[in-house]
């Protein structure tokens, strides 16, 4: 994904944003870019889509922006914390407290109950979910039947 297919530019308050970002996988003959110098912001309280050819980097991109993967160079922010240079566990704590996943092979527990996979991170965090924004979220994605 280069710069020129990933820039959006708005005003207000940033969700995510990813500053000159690059990801190279390998070196020398096996050397691949997966991102090169891709700056995007994406708005609180807005939904965005990204598209793609496979293998153009829209997951890489993701996972660089959530900090699931690390980045070659560049920056990458969630709201005001910037995630290069965070540690795994101040990394774990952000991804758990202010990021949602929906991963494309869904990542559940086989071993747990729908409702059990929605409160898990809150389980392992030791907090209760809100019963208003349990509902909220189960009805919001439609997985009310699925309890």
């Amino acid at each position: 994904m280069t710069t020129s297919t990933a820039t959006a530019v708005r005003t207000g308050r940033a969700a995510a944003r990813a500053t000159g970002l690059n990801k190279v996988y390998g070196e020398g003959e096996t050397r691949v870019v997966a991102l090169d110098n891709v700056s995007v912001t994406f708005p609180q309280g807005e939904f965005t889509a990204i598209m793609g050819p496979s293998g153009s980097g829209k997951s890489t991109l993701m996972h660089c922006m959530a900090g699931l993967d690390t980045v070659s160079s560049g920056s990458s922010t969630i709201g005001d914390t910037e995630l290069v240079g965070l540690k795994d566990k101040q990394l774990t704590q952000l991804r758990r407290d202010q990021i949602g996943f929906v991963f494309q092979a869904f990542n559940l527990l086989p071993t747990l109950t729908a409702l059990e996979n929605i409160t898990l991170p809150m389980d392992i965090a030791g907090r209760k979910a809100d019963k208003q924004w349990l509902d909220r979220v189960v009805e919001t994605v439609g997985l009310s039947g699925r309890l």
